[in-house]
């Protein structure tokens, strides 16, 4: 069946691409001053590992992890429904091969299974990219008096 969600992804998916043009926007102008922040801790754990500011170090590898993992999630939630459906249209469409008939409902599943795999290909850009997104502007703003030279 159909669902609203699939529906309203497919009619809002200019403003989704938009939104996420512009997490894409706020996520490269947050990096550099993360990068300041960060670059001169690890600077300073290299040359005396003993006064190493630990907790953020390990901070970074955790939250680059949980935020790549999701964002890898939704990938590959989209890649299983858009392989779901071309087997499913496969599946039916070897009936017609096989000297069979579709019916009404064939192609109103047919249609329902490609309209989920379109509404994930709609989605998918900004799903992918809302984890790293959160990550880097909420640390660009936590960083912020944290500047390196």
């Amino acid at each position: 069946m159909l669902s609203m969600k699939d529906a309203s992804a497919l009619w809002f998916w200019p403003w989704t691409m938009a939104q996420a043009n512009i997490a894409l926007f706020e996520t490269a102008a947050s990096v550099p001053s993360v990068l300041g922040a960060r670059l001169p801790m690890i600077s300073d754990a290299i040359r005396n590992p003993w006064t190493a500011d630990t907790l953020e170090l390990n901070r970074m590898v955790s939250e680059k992890t949980e935020a790549f993992g999701r964002s890898q999630r939704s990938l590959s939630s989209a890649a299983r429904k858009l392989q779901a459906a071309a087997e499913g249209n496969a599946r039916d469409l070897g009936k017609v091969t096989g000297g069979g008939m579709l019916w009404p409902t064939d192609y109103i599943r047919m249609a329902e299974r490609n309209i989920a795999a379109l509404a994930a290909l709609a989605t998918v850009p900004g799903e992918a990219l809302a984890p790293v997104h959160k990550g880097v502007t909420s640390n660009a703003k936590r960083l912020s008096g944290r500047r390196g030279v």
